[in-house]
Protein backbone atom coordinates (compact mmCIF):
# COMPACT_ATOMS: atom_id res chain seq x y z
CA UNK A 1 0.00 0.00 0.00
CA UNK A 2 3.32 2.51 1.06
CA UNK A 3 4.90 1.29 -1.85
CA UNK A 4 1.68 2.46 -4.39
CA UNK A 5 0.59 5.06 -2.78
CA UNK A 6 4.48 6.53 -2.91
CA UNK A 7 4.56 5.82 -7.01
CA UNK A 8 1.05 7.19 -7.53
CA UNK A 9 2.65 10.68 -5.50
CA UNK A 10 5.59 10.63 -7.56
CA UNK A 11 3.95 9.79 -10.78
CA UNK A 12 1.49 12.76 -10.09
CA UNK A 13 4.23 14.91 -8.84
CA UNK A 14 6.16 14.34 -12.31
CA UNK A 15 2.96 15.10 -14.55
CA UNK A 16 2.24 17.83 -12.46
CA UNK A 17 5.67 19.41 -14.00
CA UNK A 18 4.93 18.50 -17.69
CA UNK A 19 1.03 19.91 -17.20
CA UNK A 20 0.29 23.58 -18.37
CA UNK A 21 1.59 26.23 -16.05
CA UNK A 22 4.22 24.36 -13.77
CA UNK A 23 3.35 22.06 -10.53
CA UNK A 24 2.41 25.54 -8.57
CA UNK A 25 -0.58 26.48 -11.12
CA UNK A 26 -1.54 22.46 -11.33
CA UNK A 27 -3.78 20.90 -8.95
CA UNK A 28 -4.64 17.60 -8.61
CA UNK A 29 -6.95 15.46 -6.87
CA UNK A 30 -6.76 14.92 -2.84
CA UNK A 31 -4.15 11.90 -2.78
CA UNK A 32 -5.80 10.59 0.43
CA UNK A 33 -9.45 10.45 0.58
CA UNK A 34 -10.76 9.07 -2.50
CA UNK A 35 -13.95 6.15 -2.66
CA UNK A 36 -14.03 3.86 -5.03
CA UNK A 37 -17.56 1.72 -5.69
CA UNK A 38 -18.03 -0.82 -8.04
CA UNK A 39 -20.73 -0.08 -11.38
CA UNK A 40 -23.57 -3.29 -11.50
CA UNK A 41 -25.19 -1.30 -14.20
CA UNK A 42 -24.39 1.49 -16.80
CA UNK A 43 -26.89 3.86 -15.43
CA UNK A 44 -25.06 7.33 -15.89
CA UNK A 45 -26.10 8.34 -11.85
CA UNK A 46 -23.66 8.12 -9.77
CA UNK A 47 -24.20 5.55 -7.16
CA UNK A 48 -24.34 6.88 -2.90
CA UNK A 49 -21.01 6.61 -2.45
CA UNK A 50 -22.05 5.19 1.39
CA UNK A 51 -22.46 2.27 0.29
CA UNK A 52 -21.42 -0.70 1.76
CA UNK A 53 -19.67 -1.85 -1.31
CA UNK A 54 -17.50 1.61 -1.62
CA UNK A 55 -14.41 2.00 -0.10
CA UNK A 56 -12.29 4.91 0.69
CA UNK A 57 -8.62 4.36 0.01
CA UNK A 58 -6.19 6.57 -1.90
CA UNK A 59 -5.81 7.26 -5.38
CA UNK A 60 -3.01 4.99 -6.18
CA UNK A 61 -6.06 2.55 -5.93
CA UNK A 62 -8.00 3.85 -8.88
CA UNK A 63 -7.77 0.74 -11.23
CA UNK A 64 -10.40 0.61 -13.61
CA UNK A 65 -8.92 -2.14 -15.74
CA UNK A 66 -10.96 -5.46 -16.35
CA UNK A 67 -14.33 -3.42 -14.71
CA UNK A 68 -16.36 -0.46 -14.40
CA UNK A 69 -16.33 1.42 -11.27
CA UNK A 70 -16.93 5.00 -10.02
CA UNK A 71 -14.64 7.36 -8.18
CA UNK A 72 -15.51 10.49 -6.24
CA UNK A 73 -12.34 12.63 -5.02
CA UNK A 74 -12.13 16.43 -3.97
CA UNK A 75 -9.84 18.72 -5.47
CA UNK A 76 -9.41 21.94 -3.27
CA UNK A 77 -8.53 25.38 -5.24
CA UNK A 78 -7.32 28.54 -3.89
CA UNK A 79 -9.03 30.56 -7.13
CA UNK A 80 -11.08 29.74 -9.55
CA UNK A 81 -9.20 30.99 -12.42
CA UNK A 82 -5.25 31.17 -13.47
CA UNK A 83 -2.45 33.33 -12.19
CA UNK A 84 -3.44 35.68 -14.92
CA UNK A 85 -7.08 35.61 -15.07
CA UNK A 86 -7.22 32.30 -17.21
CA UNK A 87 -9.44 29.87 -17.44
CA UNK A 88 -9.26 26.55 -15.80
CA UNK A 89 -9.49 22.56 -17.66
CA UNK A 90 -10.08 19.38 -15.83
CA UNK A 91 -6.95 17.20 -17.10
CA UNK A 92 -7.39 13.45 -17.13
CA UNK A 93 -4.75 10.96 -17.97
CA UNK A 94 -5.06 7.52 -18.06
CA UNK A 95 -6.06 4.11 -19.37
CA UNK A 96 -9.67 4.19 -19.23
CA UNK A 97 -13.01 5.20 -21.01
CA UNK A 98 -14.61 7.98 -18.58
CA UNK A 99 -17.63 10.67 -18.17
CA UNK A 100 -16.65 13.27 -15.27
CA UNK A 101 -18.84 15.22 -13.06
CA UNK A 102 -17.77 18.57 -11.68
CA UNK A 103 -19.49 19.49 -8.92
CA UNK A 104 -22.67 17.63 -9.45
CA UNK A 105 -22.70 18.57 -13.13
CA UNK A 106 -21.61 16.12 -15.95
CA UNK A 107 -18.81 17.96 -17.89
CA UNK A 108 -18.16 15.62 -20.91
CA UNK A 109 -17.10 12.09 -21.81
CA UNK A 110 -14.10 10.08 -23.04
CA UNK A 111 -14.86 7.67 -24.34
CA UNK A 112 -17.79 5.23 -23.58
CA UNK A 113 -17.66 3.42 -20.10
CA UNK A 114 -19.23 0.02 -19.60
CA UNK A 115 -19.85 -3.39 -17.95
CA UNK A 116 -18.18 -5.20 -20.20
CA UNK A 117 -15.74 -4.73 -23.65
CA UNK A 118 -18.08 -5.45 -26.32
CA UNK A 119 -19.99 -2.25 -25.53
CA UNK A 120 -16.87 -0.14 -24.24
CA UNK A 121 -15.42 2.57 -26.83
CA UNK A 122 -12.03 3.54 -25.63
CA UNK A 123 -10.91 6.56 -24.87
CA UNK A 124 -7.75 8.66 -25.33
CA UNK A 125 -5.28 8.03 -23.01
CA UNK A 126 -4.91 12.26 -22.61
CA UNK A 127 -8.05 14.31 -22.54
CA UNK A 128 -8.73 17.56 -21.36
CA UNK A 129 -12.41 18.84 -20.48
CA UNK A 130 -13.16 22.51 -20.31
CA UNK A 131 -16.12 22.79 -18.29
CA UNK A 132 -18.75 25.74 -17.85
CA UNK A 133 -16.40 28.27 -15.34
CA UNK A 134 -18.93 28.94 -13.20
CA UNK A 135 -18.73 25.90 -11.99
CA UNK A 136 -15.28 25.79 -10.15
CA UNK A 137 -15.30 27.44 -6.48
CA UNK A 138 -12.62 28.00 -4.20
CA UNK A 139 -12.49 25.50 -1.76
CA UNK A 140 -13.21 22.12 -2.18
CA UNK A 141 -14.73 20.74 -5.80
CA UNK A 142 -16.18 17.29 -5.55
CA UNK A 143 -14.82 15.22 -8.96
CA UNK A 144 -16.85 12.34 -9.79
CA UNK A 145 -16.21 9.76 -12.79
CA UNK A 146 -17.25 6.65 -14.42
CA UNK A 147 -14.25 4.28 -15.95
CA UNK A 148 -13.66 1.62 -17.36
CA UNK A 149 -10.96 -0.24 -19.22
CA UNK A 150 -11.42 -3.35 -21.34
CA UNK A 151 -9.32 -3.36 -24.52
CA UNK A 152 -5.96 -2.97 -23.35
CA UNK A 153 -3.20 -5.46 -24.09
CA UNK A 154 -1.20 -4.87 -20.36
CA UNK A 155 -1.71 -4.91 -16.65
CA UNK A 156 -0.82 -1.69 -15.65
CA UNK A 157 0.15 -1.20 -11.83
CA UNK A 158 -1.16 2.88 -12.15
CA UNK A 159 -3.57 2.90 -15.43
CA UNK A 160 -4.62 6.20 -13.97
CA UNK A 161 -1.92 9.06 -14.31
CA UNK A 162 -3.50 12.04 -13.12
CA UNK A 163 -6.64 13.91 -12.52
CA UNK A 164 -5.85 17.57 -11.61
CA UNK A 165 -6.93 21.20 -12.61
CA UNK A 166 -5.04 23.64 -13.77
CA UNK A 167 -4.81 26.49 -16.91
CA UNK A 168 -6.36 25.54 -19.73
CA UNK A 169 -4.23 24.03 -22.59
CA UNK A 170 -3.91 20.60 -23.97
CA UNK A 171 -2.19 18.50 -22.41
CA UNK A 172 -0.41 16.77 -24.96
CA UNK A 173 1.10 20.17 -26.07
CA UNK A 174 3.33 20.67 -22.67
CA UNK A 175 3.79 16.71 -22.81
CA UNK A 176 5.33 17.29 -26.62
CA UNK A 177 7.22 20.61 -24.96
CA UNK A 178 8.74 18.51 -22.31
CA UNK A 179 10.51 16.37 -24.98
CA UNK A 180 11.30 19.44 -27.51
CA UNK A 181 14.69 19.58 -26.47
CA UNK A 182 15.15 15.81 -27.05
CA UNK A 183 14.07 15.91 -30.94
CA UNK A 184 17.24 17.79 -31.94
CA UNK A 185 19.18 14.46 -31.20
CA UNK A 186 16.36 12.75 -33.27
CA UNK A 187 17.92 14.20 -36.18
CA UNK A 188 21.39 12.87 -35.73
CA UNK A 189 19.90 9.33 -35.20
CA UNK A 190 17.86 9.36 -38.56
CA UNK A 191 21.56 10.88 -40.17
CA UNK A 192 23.60 7.74 -38.64
CA UNK A 193 20.72 5.42 -39.76
CA UNK A 194 20.75 6.84 -43.10
CA UNK A 195 24.93 6.88 -43.31
CA UNK A 196 25.49 3.65 -41.90
CA UNK A 197 22.84 2.36 -44.02
CA UNK A 198 24.26 3.58 -46.90
CA UNK A 199 27.92 2.63 -46.25
CA UNK A 200 26.51 -1.14 -45.33
CA UNK A 201 24.77 -1.46 -48.51
CA UNK A 202 27.91 -0.39 -51.12
CA UNK A 203 30.57 -0.23 -48.32
CA UNK A 204 33.75 -2.53 -47.56
CA UNK A 205 32.72 -3.09 -43.97
CA UNK A 206 29.17 -3.99 -43.93
CA UNK A 207 28.29 -6.08 -41.14
CA UNK A 208 30.01 -3.22 -38.81
CA UNK A 209 28.14 -0.74 -40.98
CA UNK A 210 24.79 -2.48 -40.59
CA UNK A 211 25.46 -2.82 -36.78
CA UNK A 212 25.80 0.92 -36.58
CA UNK A 213 22.80 1.84 -38.82
CA UNK A 214 20.77 -0.61 -36.66
CA UNK A 215 21.66 0.85 -33.18
CA UNK A 216 20.92 4.45 -35.14
CA UNK A 217 17.70 3.14 -35.99
CA UNK A 218 16.80 1.67 -32.42
CA UNK A 219 17.37 4.93 -31.06
CA UNK A 220 15.45 6.80 -33.44
CA UNK A 221 12.72 4.52 -32.94
CA UNK A 222 12.68 5.04 -28.83
CA UNK A 223 12.40 8.12 -29.29
CA UNK A 224 9.51 8.75 -31.54
CA UNK A 225 8.27 6.22 -29.35
CA UNK A 226 8.53 8.42 -26.34
CA UNK A 227 7.32 11.75 -28.03
CA UNK A 228 4.70 10.25 -29.93
CA UNK A 229 2.20 10.71 -26.91
CA UNK A 230 2.71 14.80 -27.38
CA UNK A 231 2.51 14.63 -31.51
CA UNK A 232 -0.32 12.51 -31.51
CA UNK A 233 -3.88 11.93 -29.60
CA UNK A 234 -4.10 7.91 -29.71
CA UNK A 235 -7.01 5.65 -27.58
CA UNK A 236 -5.83 4.01 -24.07
CA UNK A 237 -5.14 0.53 -26.26
CA UNK A 238 -2.81 2.46 -28.49
CA UNK A 239 -0.80 3.07 -25.15
CA UNK A 240 -0.05 -0.46 -24.20
CA UNK A 241 1.25 -0.52 -27.70
CA UNK A 242 3.49 2.30 -27.25
CA UNK A 243 4.54 0.99 -23.78
CA UNK A 244 5.70 -2.34 -25.69
CA UNK A 245 7.15 -0.85 -28.42
CA UNK A 246 9.81 1.26 -26.00
CA UNK A 247 10.63 -1.97 -24.00
CA UNK A 248 11.43 -3.17 -27.61
CA UNK A 249 13.32 -0.77 -29.32
CA UNK A 250 15.38 -0.38 -25.36
CA UNK A 251 16.55 -3.74 -25.86
CA UNK A 252 17.25 -3.55 -29.49
CA UNK A 253 19.13 -0.67 -28.59
CA UNK A 254 21.32 -2.45 -25.97
CA UNK A 255 21.73 -5.53 -28.00
CA UNK A 256 23.02 -4.03 -31.43
CA UNK A 257 25.58 -2.54 -29.10
CA UNK A 258 26.52 -5.67 -27.42
CA UNK A 259 26.78 -7.20 -30.40
CA UNK A 260 29.08 -4.54 -32.12
CA UNK A 261 31.26 -4.56 -29.38
CA UNK A 262 31.69 -8.44 -28.97
CA UNK A 263 32.02 -8.63 -32.86
CA UNK A 264 34.79 -6.19 -33.02
CA UNK A 265 36.99 -7.66 -30.31
CA UNK A 266 35.64 -10.99 -30.13
CA UNK A 267 35.25 -12.09 -33.86
CA UNK A 268 33.27 -15.46 -34.80
CA UNK A 269 33.17 -16.46 -31.63
CA UNK A 270 29.98 -13.94 -30.13
CA UNK A 271 27.01 -15.73 -30.88
CA UNK A 272 26.79 -17.68 -28.34
CA UNK A 273 27.50 -15.08 -25.92
CA UNK A 274 24.50 -12.58 -27.78
CA UNK A 275 22.57 -15.57 -27.40
CA UNK A 276 23.22 -15.63 -23.60
CA UNK A 277 23.00 -12.15 -22.92
CA UNK A 278 19.08 -11.80 -24.89
CA UNK A 279 18.24 -14.94 -22.17
CA UNK A 280 19.28 -12.55 -19.51
CA UNK A 281 17.25 -9.60 -21.18
CA UNK A 282 14.06 -12.04 -21.58
CA UNK A 283 13.92 -12.54 -17.92
CA UNK A 284 15.48 -9.20 -16.20
CA UNK A 285 12.29 -8.04 -18.25
CA UNK A 286 10.06 -10.67 -17.11
CA UNK A 287 11.01 -10.49 -13.68
CA UNK A 288 10.96 -6.32 -13.58
CA UNK A 289 7.77 -4.22 -12.23
CA UNK A 290 6.45 -1.47 -14.36
CA UNK A 291 7.26 -0.70 -18.67
CA UNK A 292 9.70 2.06 -17.41
CA UNK A 293 11.50 -0.22 -15.87
CA UNK A 294 11.26 -3.21 -18.12
CA UNK A 295 12.23 -0.97 -20.95
CA UNK A 296 15.40 -0.03 -18.63
CA UNK A 297 16.42 -3.36 -17.76
CA UNK A 298 16.73 -4.38 -21.57
CA UNK A 299 19.16 -1.78 -22.12
CA UNK A 300 20.99 -1.89 -18.99
CA UNK A 301 21.67 -5.35 -19.14
CA UNK A 302 23.07 -6.17 -22.46
CA UNK A 303 25.35 -2.48 -21.72
CA UNK A 304 26.37 -4.06 -18.45
CA UNK A 305 27.75 -7.00 -19.52
CA UNK A 306 29.33 -5.20 -22.48
CA UNK A 307 30.97 -3.19 -19.67
CA UNK A 308 32.25 -5.80 -17.86
CA UNK A 309 34.07 -7.35 -20.94
CA UNK A 310 35.33 -3.73 -21.83
CA UNK A 311 36.40 -3.38 -18.72
CA UNK A 312 38.14 -7.10 -18.96
CA UNK A 313 39.58 -6.31 -22.01
CA UNK A 314 41.30 -2.82 -20.97
CA UNK A 315 42.37 -4.78 -17.90
CA UNK A 316 44.34 -6.86 -20.61
CA UNK A 317 45.19 -3.97 -22.75
CA UNK A 318 43.35 -5.12 -26.16
CA UNK A 319 43.82 -2.16 -28.14
CA UNK A 320 40.96 -0.02 -28.67
CA UNK A 321 38.91 -1.18 -25.98
CA UNK A 322 39.68 1.58 -22.85
CA UNK A 323 37.51 3.77 -24.96
CA UNK A 324 34.67 1.81 -25.14
CA UNK A 325 34.85 0.95 -21.51
CA UNK A 326 35.00 4.62 -20.33
CA UNK A 327 31.82 5.80 -22.57
CA UNK A 328 29.43 2.60 -21.21
CA UNK A 329 31.04 3.36 -17.70
CA UNK A 330 29.71 6.85 -17.80
CA UNK A 331 26.08 5.82 -19.81
CA UNK A 332 25.64 2.84 -17.41
CA UNK A 333 26.73 5.34 -14.50
CA UNK A 334 24.39 8.04 -15.60
CA UNK A 335 21.30 6.07 -15.93
CA UNK A 336 21.84 3.63 -12.56
CA UNK A 337 22.29 7.64 -10.91
CA UNK A 338 19.24 9.21 -12.65
CA UNK A 339 16.61 6.73 -12.54
CA UNK A 340 14.09 8.78 -12.66
CA UNK A 341 14.74 10.35 -15.94
CA UNK A 342 15.73 7.29 -17.60
CA UNK A 343 13.81 7.51 -21.28
CA UNK A 344 13.79 11.24 -20.58
CA UNK A 345 15.28 14.59 -22.30
CA UNK A 346 18.89 13.54 -20.64
CA UNK A 347 18.60 9.79 -21.42
CA UNK A 348 18.65 10.82 -25.24
CA UNK A 349 21.36 12.74 -24.81
CA UNK A 350 23.43 10.26 -23.58
CA UNK A 351 22.60 8.19 -26.66
CA UNK A 352 23.53 11.15 -28.66
CA UNK A 353 26.96 11.20 -26.77
CA UNK A 354 27.33 7.24 -26.72
CA UNK A 355 26.53 7.41 -30.39
CA UNK A 356 29.40 10.42 -31.61
CA UNK A 357 31.55 7.95 -29.78
CA UNK A 358 30.93 5.24 -32.22
CA UNK A 359 30.87 7.70 -35.02
CA UNK A 360 34.31 8.46 -34.23
CA UNK A 361 35.80 5.54 -33.63
CA UNK A 362 34.27 4.08 -36.26
CA UNK A 363 35.78 6.16 -38.51
CA UNK A 364 39.06 5.25 -36.81
CA UNK A 365 38.25 1.83 -37.59
CA UNK A 366 36.85 2.51 -41.18
CA UNK A 367 40.40 4.65 -41.75
CA UNK A 368 42.70 1.71 -40.27
CA UNK A 369 40.53 -0.82 -42.63
CA UNK A 370 40.60 1.31 -46.18
CA UNK A 371 44.63 1.48 -45.49
CA UNK A 372 45.06 -1.83 -44.51
CA UNK A 373 42.99 -2.72 -47.65
CA UNK A 374 45.21 -0.62 -50.01
CA UNK A 375 48.51 -2.33 -48.26
CA UNK A 376 47.03 -5.89 -49.50
CA UNK A 377 46.07 -5.12 -52.81
CA UNK A 378 49.38 -3.42 -53.14
CA UNK A 379 51.24 -6.46 -51.64
CA UNK A 380 48.79 -8.42 -54.43
CA UNK A 381 50.13 -6.02 -57.19
CA UNK A 382 53.73 -6.37 -56.79
CA UNK A 383 53.50 -10.03 -55.91
CA UNK A 384 51.34 -10.15 -60.07
CA UNK A 385 53.76 -8.47 -61.14
CA UNK A 386 56.95 -10.28 -60.01
CA UNK A 387 55.09 -13.66 -61.06
CA UNK A 388 54.31 -12.38 -64.30
CA UNK A 389 57.92 -10.78 -64.49
CA UNK A 390 59.21 -13.82 -63.38
CA UNK A 391 57.21 -16.06 -66.20
CA UNK A 392 58.17 -13.63 -68.96
CA UNK A 393 61.61 -14.05 -67.78
CA UNK A 394 61.83 -18.19 -68.06
CA UNK A 395 59.89 -17.98 -71.20
CA UNK A 396 59.42 -15.05 -73.45
CA UNK A 397 56.14 -14.78 -75.02
CA UNK A 398 55.41 -13.41 -78.68
CA UNK A 399 52.87 -11.49 -80.44
CA UNK A 400 52.19 -11.06 -84.06
CA UNK A 401 52.39 -7.51 -85.38
CA UNK A 402 50.70 -5.95 -88.51
CA UNK A 403 52.41 -3.32 -90.34
CA UNK A 404 53.30 -1.87 -93.86
CA UNK A 405 51.32 -4.97 -95.44
CA UNK A 406 52.96 -7.32 -94.03
CA UNK A 407 52.85 -9.77 -90.44
CA UNK A 408 56.08 -10.60 -88.19
CA UNK A 409 56.49 -12.13 -85.03
CA UNK A 410 57.84 -10.32 -82.03
CA UNK A 411 59.21 -11.49 -78.70
CA UNK A 412 57.69 -9.66 -75.95
CA UNK A 413 60.69 -9.26 -73.75
CA UNK A 414 62.34 -6.79 -76.77
CA UNK A 415 59.58 -4.45 -76.17
CA UNK A 416 60.75 -1.44 -73.92
CA UNK A 417 56.99 0.96 -74.06
CA UNK A 418 54.36 1.10 -76.59
CA UNK A 419 52.88 4.50 -77.98
CA UNK A 420 49.58 5.16 -79.09
CA UNK A 421 49.92 6.90 -82.76
CA UNK A 422 45.82 8.00 -83.93
CA UNK A 423 44.57 4.93 -84.35
CA UNK A 424 48.02 2.54 -84.36
CA UNK A 425 50.15 1.68 -82.10
CA UNK A 426 54.14 2.32 -82.11
CA UNK A 427 56.25 -0.32 -80.75
CA UNK A 428 59.42 0.78 -79.48
CA UNK A 429 61.90 -2.34 -79.40
CA UNK A 430 65.25 -2.21 -77.33
CA UNK A 431 67.39 -2.57 -80.12
CA UNK A 432 66.15 1.18 -81.11
CA UNK A 433 63.78 0.20 -83.98
CA UNK A 434 60.39 0.99 -84.12
CA UNK A 435 57.60 -0.77 -85.84
CA UNK A 436 53.96 0.74 -86.16
CA UNK A 437 51.27 -1.83 -85.72
CA UNK A 438 47.84 -1.29 -87.26
CA UNK A 439 45.73 -2.05 -83.93
CA UNK A 440 45.14 0.48 -80.82
CA UNK A 441 46.83 0.28 -77.81
CA UNK A 442 44.22 -0.65 -76.41
CA UNK A 443 43.62 -3.82 -78.36
CA UNK A 444 47.67 -4.32 -78.12
CA UNK A 445 47.62 -3.97 -74.56
CA UNK A 446 45.01 -6.94 -74.64
CA UNK A 447 47.48 -9.11 -76.14
CA UNK A 448 50.60 -8.73 -74.10
CA UNK A 449 51.50 -10.01 -70.88
CA UNK A 450 50.85 -9.10 -67.15
CA UNK A 451 54.60 -6.91 -67.23
CA UNK A 452 53.20 -4.22 -69.48
CA UNK A 453 51.72 -1.83 -67.24
CA UNK A 454 49.40 1.06 -68.97
CA UNK A 455 51.22 4.37 -67.28
CA UNK A 456 49.21 6.71 -69.58
CA UNK A 457 46.49 7.22 -71.65
CA UNK A 458 49.29 6.93 -74.58
CA UNK A 459 52.00 4.79 -73.18
CA UNK A 460 52.35 0.67 -72.26
CA UNK A 461 56.00 0.28 -70.78
CA UNK A 462 57.49 -3.56 -70.21
CA UNK A 463 57.97 -2.65 -65.97
CA UNK A 464 61.13 -5.51 -66.89
CA UNK A 465 63.01 -2.85 -68.17
CA UNK A 466 61.87 0.01 -65.63
CA UNK A 467 64.78 1.73 -64.14
CA UNK A 468 63.21 4.55 -61.71
CA UNK A 469 60.26 6.62 -61.36
CA UNK A 470 60.38 10.23 -60.79
CA UNK A 471 57.69 12.11 -58.99
CA UNK A 472 56.80 16.06 -60.64
CA UNK A 473 55.76 18.26 -58.15
CA UNK A 474 52.20 18.76 -60.07
CA UNK A 475 51.25 15.37 -59.06
CA UNK A 476 52.35 13.65 -62.93
CA UNK A 477 55.12 11.39 -62.98
CA UNK A 478 58.16 10.22 -64.87
CA UNK A 479 59.27 6.58 -65.92
CA UNK A 480 63.15 6.24 -66.14
CA UNK A 481 64.03 2.96 -68.51
CA UNK A 482 66.75 1.18 -68.99
CA UNK A 483 67.62 2.54 -72.47
CA UNK A 484 67.01 6.09 -71.11
CA UNK A 485 64.02 6.21 -72.33
CA UNK A 486 61.49 8.61 -70.54
CA UNK A 487 57.41 7.62 -70.36
CA UNK A 488 55.27 10.22 -68.74
CA UNK A 489 52.89 9.16 -65.82
CA UNK A 490 49.14 10.40 -65.75
CA UNK A 491 48.30 11.55 -62.36
CA UNK A 492 45.21 9.61 -62.19
CA UNK A 493 47.47 6.22 -62.21
CA UNK A 494 49.92 7.27 -60.01
CA UNK A 495 49.18 6.09 -56.93
CA UNK A 496 48.59 2.37 -59.12
CA UNK A 497 52.07 2.81 -60.43
CA UNK A 498 53.75 3.30 -57.34
CA UNK A 499 52.25 0.27 -55.90
CA UNK A 500 52.76 -2.18 -58.39
CA UNK A 501 56.07 -1.08 -58.78
CA UNK A 502 56.68 -0.93 -54.72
Amino acid sequence: MVTNLMKSALLFLLMGFLLPGSAGALTWVDMDNVIICPATTDEPTPPVFSSPDCKSTNAAEIDPQQTMIWVKANIRLDKTSGPNGEPLALYVSGKMSSEFYLNGKFVGRNGIPALDAASEVPGLMDVTFYPNQELFKNGDNEVIFKASSHKGFLELANPVHIIAVGVSGRFTDELLRHYWLSLLTLGLFILGTLYFGITGAIGLVRKKALTLCLICTFAAAQLFAEVSRGLFTYSYPTHDLRLMAIVLFSGGFGLTVAFHIFSTFMGKQIWPVIASITTFCVFGIALTQGYDGKAEMAMLIPLGISLLATGYWSYKRRRRTFGYFLTLLIFVAAILAFPSLFLDTLFFYLVAAFLLFLFVEQGFSYAQEVRERRIEEARANRLELALGQAEEREQASEITVKSAGKMERISTNQIGYCRGASGYAEIMLLDGREILHSATLAELEDTLPQTFLRVHRSYLVNTEFVQSLERDPAGTGTLVLTDSSKIPVSRRVMPQVRQALG
